[in-house]
């Protein structure tokens, strides 16, 4: 499995266990996920660029 692949379901995961977390989850928790989502976001963004960058 590629770091793209690998990236992106780990994406899903977390984008599923935010979607899916009970109305009594602490405000900090769903926090601290959604910072994880963006991280992962940001690191499928540079990867995207790297290979960009390969092509040419």
């Amino acid at each position: 499995m590629s770091r793209r692949e690998e990236l992106e379901k780990e994406y899903s995961l977390v984008d599923e266990r935010i979607n899916n977390a009970a109305e009594d989850t602490p405000r900090d928790v769903i926090d601290a996920w959604r910072k994880e989502l963006d991280s992962i976001d940001f690191e499928l963004n540079n990867l995207y660029d790297d290979d960009m960058d390969d092509d040419n």
